[in-house]
Order: structure tokens, then C-alpha cells, then sequence
């Protein structure tokens, strides 16, 4: 890929026309006094426009990348031109819109990332552009510039990111997608233990069992089940004949009651009799008491009382027979409504009314459904114990194959570390840093890419890292896009010798692989850069013919988009 031009039809804008090889955006000042506001002149917004053209996205967030949308929807149209295989492109961005044009062919912004794979990268690569270009190309923000393989701005963790290095870097990554799927899946069950514990607690609960046994009873009582159409009025007659039988039974007790009374009468009558000898003898001693007429008063006296207790006895007898005859009948009664009640309570057992049947079925309902849910649990249960066992036997084949495939590219893996210690020691005398690919423990792309520089934890230590694993990853995919970018931001905190050394390292892979590379860059890195010595005469006169673009601070039409923006 070549870029030719970039541009607006916003007259303000300064237009960058991009030379094959080398092209620098320098940002200068006229005064000291001036010096401070350099940086707000448009240098970085340079990448960032060209990454917004091939589809990147602005953090609405962020208020300074929401500020920068907000302002280039009202700026108006912009114009990128570039050349790839052969063949002249133009695309068309009015950022109010979402749409893109490319040679004036309209493209959604959902299919623009897939028409940009289309002109960029052949069909069996499963890289997208998008992907490819930020590799290439670290635009300013974000967290860019934090670590050599976060050009995606993505966390350290994030598996696409990590991925698309393992990709550039010519590692095999068809364990790393296979592993990951099975520590997603792995995750997932994790994730979800949790409720299968639940699962397992309310099996433990319940008998699944003894809940089938009572669902298929009362699936026998549902079929066995009668609807009474007068169930009710039933009901009411059978606790009518029940009151019915209750007061015939206290009708008896009361019978009952006065027979055993009658009959202790009649006993006791039995019992008493006056004996007119028996009060003689009494008073024998005391004959002057009794004459002959008082004696005879006796006697009569006797056969009235006898009289009497033979009266009380028949007629004690009379009532007994009475209320026998009484209870027989009441008997006769109570046999005749008990069996009518047995009857009508026999119908009541042998069916019901609607609402019971209703309720039958509502239990076996819920029943029904709690079995499921049990046997769902239990089903589950079994799985997640199966699929977690299988899993981790995957996970451990998959470690042992990837340590065997680090194992079997051991030598590919030492001379890839290689090529990045001679990239690191055209930076230091002293050391050439490391890049292992290392097995992870837990992560879910398998290997860590790990690069150290000694002494690393400076920023531009930090930056030069950065730098010298771009070029690497050029080095090993040179026929992808051919062409790099960087933001001044990579110049921080770096002495003058180690910026004029990302020239002389850029000059070097223009020379040899007719690289197009864009960088921007201040005035003071700019002059630093230009009095090293490193740099022969012919770079330093290549690196000033080489200045694209010159931005100033002394006035708003002097910067990028021709007006104030901070």
C-alpha cells in the first residue's frame, strides 16, 4: 500500500501529499516565546484522521476524542488517496454521515471493514485490515504506547489482540483458538457452578422418587375421579341426615337414661314391705302402748302401704315397656336414615364436585412440573460433571501439544528472539533485550508474549521496545501492507541519539524494502535528531526533503485544519 494524498474539500485544511518512502508532519515554532503551544497544532491528529479513514472508531467518552468527532462532522468532506497492487483508490468520509464512499461507491460502515479486507488481504487470511493496519500504524491516546502488543488498544488480556501477534509473529495459533474455545467453555461451566450447586441442594432435598410415586397416584385418582353433577345438594342432604341421626341418638340416650332409672325404682320396690308383727315386737315390753283396736289399725295400715307398692310397681312396669317400645322404634329409625346417609356418603367418596377434580389436576400440574425441573437439575448435574472432566482432559492435551509444538520450534523461536535483540542493539551497546513466547498457566490464548529490555521501566526504554517490535513484526510480514506509522509520542523521553537511530533504522527498510513510513515529530526532536552524528549527511538531507507537512503555532491558519482546535 501506498498512501498518495489526503485532503478536504474544506479549504482551511492542510493537505498531506504522501511521498513513497519517508514522510514526516513537522510541528515548528517561529519563537521561544511561542514554545509551549506546539502541541496543540494538529501533528497527531495527522495518523489519527488517516486511522479514521480506514474505518477506526473516536471513544465518545473520551472528551477530547468526542470533541474531536463533534468537530470534524460540521468541517465537511475528506479525500484519501492510495495505491495497492497496482490499482488507484480514492475514499470519501463525511464524518456526519456513517456511510463511506470508495470510488464513489457507497459502503456501509458495517460493511466497510470487510470491503477494506477485500482490497487488502487475500481470502484465506483470517486477519482483518482493520486489525493489520493498527499493527503498523500506533496512533495517539489511548493506551497505544503502554506495551509493544497492545497497538489494538485493547486490555493485556484481550484474546483477539493477543492472537493477532501470535498471527504476525508466525506462530501457529490453531491450538490457541482450540484452547480457547475449550477455556471459554471451561469458564463458562465455572461461571455457572454456582447454580448447579443450587441444582444439587434441592435434589438433596427431595425425593425425586417419592414425588413419581405420588404424581402417579393422583394420575389413578384423576382417572378414577366421578363428577357428581348435585355434589352439593348431596352434601347438604348427607349433614342433614347426619343432624338427623345425632338427635335420634340423644333421643335414645334420654330413654336410655330413664329406663335404668325406672328399673331401679321397680327394684327398690321390690324391696318394701311392712311387717304390722315386726312394730309389735318393738313395742312388746311396753304392752300398756297397744290395745286391741290399735293393733287392728296396724294391720290396716299395712295392706294400704302393700297396696300402694303394688300399684307403683305396675305402673313402674307399664312405663318401662313404654319406653322400651319407644327405643325399639327409635332404633328402626336410626338404622333406616343411617343407611340413607351411608348412601349418599358412599356417592360423596366415589365422586366429587368440579372444583376437586380442578384441584386434582392443578396438583398434578405442579407435581409435573417439579419433576421436570428436578430431572432437568439431575440431567444437568450429570452433564456439567461430564462436560467439566472432559474439558479439563482437552485443556491438558492442549498443554501438552503446545509445549510440544514450543519445543519443536525451538529454533524458530530462538532466531525470531534474535532479530529483535539486532533491531534492540542498534538502540543499546550493552544489551540486546529478550522476546520469549512463553505456555501460560491460565490465560485463554495459551502463550504469553513476553519482551523485556534490561533496565526496562522508563518510558523511553519503554518507546524504543515499542519501536524495535514493530519493526520485527514488519520484518516478518513486509508483503501485508508494506508501510508503518508511529506518533511523535514514541520520541518521549528518548535521548537524540535513540531518535536519530528510528531514522536511520527507518532510512534503512526504505532502502531495502521500499517501505512507506509516516511519522510526525516537534521541532526540538527534529533539530536533536539532525545534529546526531550517527546519521551520515545524505539521511539528514533525506530526512528534511522528506518533511511533508509544516505546522505552526503563531496563528490558527497555520495549523491543521486551518482554525483553533485543542
Amino acid at each position: 500500500m501506498k498512501l498518495l494524498q489526503l485532503t478536504s474539500d474544506n479549504p482551511k485544511f492542510k493537505t498531506l501529499t504522501f511521498e513513497p518512502t519517508l514522510n514526516i508532519v513537522a510541528g515548528l515554532q517561529l519563537s521561544e516565546e511561542e514554545k509551549k503551544t506546539i502541541n496543540s497544532i494538529g501533528k497527531s491528529l495527522t495518523l489519527t484522521l488517516l486511522t479514521l479513514m480506514f474505518g477506526g472508531k473516536l471513544d465518545t467518552k473520551n472528551p477530547k476524542e468526542k470533541k474531536l468527532k463533534d468537530f470534524l462532522s460540521t468541517y465537511g468532506m475528506f479525500y484519501l488517496y492510495f495505491k495497492h497492487n497496482g490499482q488507484e483508490y480514492e475514499i470519501k468520509k463525511d464524518f456526519a454521515k456513517t456511510a463511506f464512499y470508495i470510488d464513489d461507491k457507497k459502503i456501509t460502515q458495517t460493511d466497510y471493514t470487510t470491503e477494506l479486507n477485500k482490497i487488502f488481504l487475500d481470502k484465506d487470511n483470517d486477519l482483518s485490515f482493520r486489525q493489520v493496519f493498527n499493527s503498523f500504524a500506533r496512533r495517539f491516546g489511548g493506551d497505544y504506547y503502554s506495551n509493544p502488543i497492545r497497538q489494538q488498544g485493547m486490555p493485556l488480556t484481550d484474546y483477539n489482540q493477543r492472537l493477532n501477534n501470535l498471527k504476525l509473529l508466525h506462530i501457529d495459533t490453531d491450538l490457541v483458538k482450540e484452547n480457547f474455545k475449550i477455556k471459554d467453555k471451561i469458564s463458562k461451566l465455572e461461571k455457572a457452578e454456582e447454580f448447579i450447586k443450587e441444582y444439587a441442594d434441592a435434589l438433596d432435598k427431595v425425593n425425586l422418587k417419592d414425588l413419581k410415586d405420588e404424581y402417579k397416584l393422583l394420575l389413578e385418582d384423576k382417572q378414577n375421579f366421578i363428577i357428581a353433577q348435585n355434589y352439593d345438594a348431596i352434601k347438604v342432604e348427607a349433614d342433614k341426615l347426619t343432624e338427623e341421626l345425632n338427635e335420634l341418638r340423644n333421643n335414645i340416650q334420654k330413654i336410655r337414661n330413664l329406663l335404668q332409672k325406672k328399673e331401679k325404682n321397680l327394684l327398690a320396690s321390690d324391696n318394701i314391705d311392712i311387717d304390722a308383727h315386726e312394730i309389735e315386737n318393738l313395742y312388746k315390753e311396753a304392752e300398756f302402748f297397744f290395745d286391741t283396736k290399735i293393733k287392728k289399725r296396724l294391720e290396716d295400715a299395712q295392706n294400704f302401704h302393700n297396696k300402694l307398692i303394688f300399684n307403683r310397681k305396675n305402673r313402674l312396669k307399664v312405663e318401662i315397656e313404654e319406653l322400651t317400645i319407644q327405643k325399639q322404634e327409635l332404633d328402626k329409625e336410626i338404622e333406616s336414615i343411617s343407611m340413607k346417609r351411608d348412601e349418599k356418603l358412599m356417592l360423596l367418596n366415589n365422586s366429587g364436585a368440579l372444583e376437586e377434580y380442578h384441584a386434582i389436576e392443578e396438583k398434578i400440574k405442579e407435581l409435573h412440573q417439579e419433576i421436570e425441573k428436578l430431572t432437568k437439575y439431575e440431567k444437568l448435574l450429570s452433564e456439567f460433571t461430564m462436560d467439566k472432566s472432559e474439558l479439563d482432559v482437552q485443556s491438558s492435551v492442549i498443554k501438552q501439544k503446545s509445549i510440544l509444538y514450543l519445543e519443536k520450534e525451538k529454533k524458530y523461536l530462538e532466531d525470531l528472539e534474535d532479530d529483535f535483540r539486532t533491531i534492540v542493539k542498534k538502540f543499546y551497546d550493552n544489551h540486546g533485550g529478550s522476546l520469549k513466547i512463553k505456555e501460560t498457566r491460565t490465560a485463554k490464548y495459551l502463550y504469553d508474549i513476553l519482551i523485556d529490555i534490561d533496565g526496562d521501566g522508563g518510558q523511553s526504554v519503554g518507546n524504543v521496545g515499542i519501536f524495535c517490535y514493530d519493526v520485527l513484526l514488519y520484518q516478518k510480514n513486509k508483503n501485508l501492507l508494506n508501510f508503518m506509522a508511529h506518533d511523535g509520542c514514541i520520541f518521549s523521553e528518548m535521548d537524540g541519539r535513540q531518535k536519530a537511530m528510528i531514522f536511520k533504522t527507518i532510512i534503512e527498510l526504505i532502502k531495502e524494502n521500499d517501505l512507506q513510513y509516516f511519522i510526525n515529530i516537534g521541532e526540538d526532536s527534529l533539530q536533536m535528531v539532525l545534529k546526531q552524528d550517527i546519521l551520515t549527511d545524505e539521511e539528514k538531507e533525506f530526512i528534511k526533503e522528506h518533511i511533508i507537512l509544516e505546522l505552526y503555532d503563531t496563528a490558527p491558519e497555520h495549523r491543521l485544519f486551518g482554525e483553533a482546535f485543542s
